[in-house]
């Protein structure tokens, strides 16, 4: 999945202008977490950098750890700086996308994970999360030897549940006595805590996790290889 994204974020720039047009190209990426999370805002910032090798006149700001009620200044400063596509990295920015972007109109506003479009320059693309849950869950359910697998996502919000939903269905289309166990970490960026939920899923039995999220996802990486579980997602 995370793979995916990257490409997608290469392929949203790569098109708009041809090479003798990509020098005069400036694309914002604005995340809300950190480049070295290992998961989704690092994918994003490897796949604008891919975009960068191909067109190396291409000028490329990326701000990190934006939260929710920075969001709309963020996007606000980039577009007043003159830049020309502004990626938001996440459905959280959709909401400011939309009250801002006709202020712009010479700033393409593109948002990650969301289903928002506006003329003249308000875009979106998602990705099929329900379908990347369903196959992680299908996967879990023909490797567990123990007959439960548990999913640990980020937070309850549409996307996220979207995957949780997939998993549980996947599961049960391989196996449908399968014990599927699911439990919110609560925040994209709790390391800990998302560490604390798998290790006690393991221990209750479950030989096969998956995660989605942020930065929580490094969590369960953590007990899945002290615990020598199966990871998934």
């Amino acid at each position: 999945m995370l793979r995916s994204i990257m490409v997608a974020m290469c392929l949203l720039v790569m098109p708009v202008l041809s090479h003798a047009q990509a020098d005069k190209l400036k694309v914002a990426l604005v995340l809300p977490g950190s480049v070295t999370d290992g998961t989704f805002n690092s994918a994003a910032a490897e796949g604008i950098k891919k975009a960068q090798e191909k067109y190396p006149n291409l000028q490329v700001s990326i701000r990190e750890n934006t939260q929710v009620a920075e969001a709309q200044e963020a996007l606000s400063s980039y577009a007043r700086d003159g830049y020309d596509i502004v990626i938001g990295h996440g459905f959280q920015f959709a909401d400011p996308a939309k009250r801002i972007h006709k202020r712009f109109p010479d700033t393409w506003f593109i948002i990650n994970t969301a289903k928002v479009a506006e003329a003249p320059n308000l875009a979106s693309f998602d990705n099929r999360w329900g379908d990347a849950g369903y196959i992680a869950g299908a996967v879990a359910a023909l490797l567990t030897e123990s007959g439960k697998i548990g999913n640990i996502p980020a937070i309850p919000v549409p996307v996220i549940q979207e995957y949780d939903e997939g998993f549980k269905r996947g599961a049960a289309r391989i196996n449908p006595d399968i014990e599927v166990v699911s439990a919110f970490v609560g925040s994209f960026s709790d390391i800990a805590k998302a560490k604390e939920i798998t290790t006690s899923m393991i221990d209750s039995g479950a030989d096969v996790v998956s995660a989605i999220g942020n930065e929580n996802v490094v969590g369960t990486l953590q007990a899945a290889k002290e615990r020598v579980s199966g990871l998934t997602g």
